[in-house]
């Protein structure tokens, strides 16, 4: 996690409520776990497409509302090594990671796919834009 992430995490934090609190320690691990997933967001994408959530997946992509995911279908997607990573790296235990995740990561996948028109993201995502964008959502909640 770079210097500004860590200093957005941190402002983002003192003016949040517990589960945004929460959130936003979950986000740069979140972030960073998908740069480093087999074939980035891209294949994260796939494997919801291959675990039978591709129209909850193509909700978060596209226009309109996010159709909504439930920790144990997140859990089977994402895998415990997965799951086991991003607690560890956020002080989370796993039970409020996926909680957390059925809120933050369509958020995630949204802003990604938002700007691209072509289904596609970057192999990288920018994780600054990202973090500084969903922190700032999740002020606003």
């Amino acid at each position: 996690m770079s210097l500004l992430n860590s200093v957005l995490s941190a402002a983002a934090s003192m003016a949040l409520g517990k589960d945004q609190k929460e959130q936003a320690s979950l986000l740069p691990a979140l972030l960073q776990a998908l740069n480093q997933y087999p074939g980035g967001i891209n294949g994260l994408v796939d494997a919801f497409k291959q675990g039978g959530l591709g129209a909850v997946v193509a909700s978060w992509m596209g226009q309109g509302q996010n159709l909504p995911v439930e920790p144990s279908q997140l859990e089977q997607v994402l895998g415990t090594g997965m799951l086991s990573d991003l607690a560890e790296k956020s002080g989370l235990n796993q039970s409020s990671v996926l909680n957390h995740l059925t809120n933050l990561l369509p958020v995630v996948v949204d802003k990604v796919f938002s700007g691209t028109g072509n289904g596609t993201a970057p192999a990288q995502l920018d994780t600054n834009a990202i973090l500084s964008s969903v922190l700032g959502m999740l002020a606003k909640k």
